[in-house]
């Protein structure tokens, strides 16, 4: 929080008279105070639960078998900034290549206020770190001063990272460990409430498929 006082003053020293702009906060404006986090979103929640008739005494679950979704995630990425308005586009890693015709088919799909990509680990690295604030980041700034709170995930410090964000007078603040709840918005407004509220829209799609004893393929709309 030091930190992030002592980059709000004001730099009359700077040789830019952009940086020199009184901001509401300090030489900041409030659309360009930030931060961004990755939260996972797994792909199974039903762990240890199964949906039968209403009133049935004695349910069976089969747990000789998993389907294995359990264990796959992907990751969601997302940003806010201090005026409240989305600037930037939430940010979807899936397992997989980013290349082929099946790849661009599937992102075809997906609503366009949405970015797909797709990642080995299925989590943004540095490239895709660069890549972000060159495509979705940088051209919703217009030139000001930028405050960017990030936490300490290696691929948010690499020189490309750095480098880039110097460039266009964008000053990193790293949350150490034990500061989210005073300097991480997102993972305690946003993110918490985001996957309960994503975790229930899914139990329920489930619980009317299973009531019509039929799974619907999201990409094709038709019967599994």
């Amino acid at each position: 929080m030091k930190f992030n006082r002592r980059n709000s003053q004001l730099r009359h020293e700077s040789p830019s008279a952009i940086a020199d702009s009184p901001g509401e906060v300090g030489r900041y404006k409030l659309s360009n105070i930030s931060n961004m986090d990755k939260t996972p979103l797994p792909f199974e929640y039903l762990s240890g639960q199964t949906y039968d008739q209403q009133g049935e005494k004695t349910i069976w679950v089969q747990g000789s078998q998993q389907s294995g979704w359990e264990k796959r995630q992907a990751t969601i990425q997302l940003t806010t900034f201090a005026d409240a308005v989305p600037r930037v586009k939430p940010l979807i890693f899936f397992h997989g290549l980013d290349v082929g015709p099946t790849i661009l088919a599937e992102k075809a799909r997906y609503d366009p206020r949405v970015v797909v990509k797709f990642n080995p680990k299925a989590y943004a690295n540095s490239a895709n770190m660069v890549e972000w604030l060159d495509e979705q980041v940088i051209p919703v700034l217009g030139g000001w001063p930028t405050h960017m709170a990030l936490d300490m995930f290696r691929g948010h410090k690499t020189d490309e990272v750095l480098d880039t964000m110097r460039a266009h007078n964008i000053t990193l603040s790293v949350i150490p460990g034990g500061c989210t709840s005073m300097v991480q918005p997102l993972d305690i407004s946003i993110n918490r409430p985001y996957k309960d509220i994503l975790k229930v829209s899914i139990n329920k799609a489930l619980v009317k498929f299973c009531a019509k004893e039929v799974l619907i393929d999201p990409f094709t709309n038709s019967a599994l």
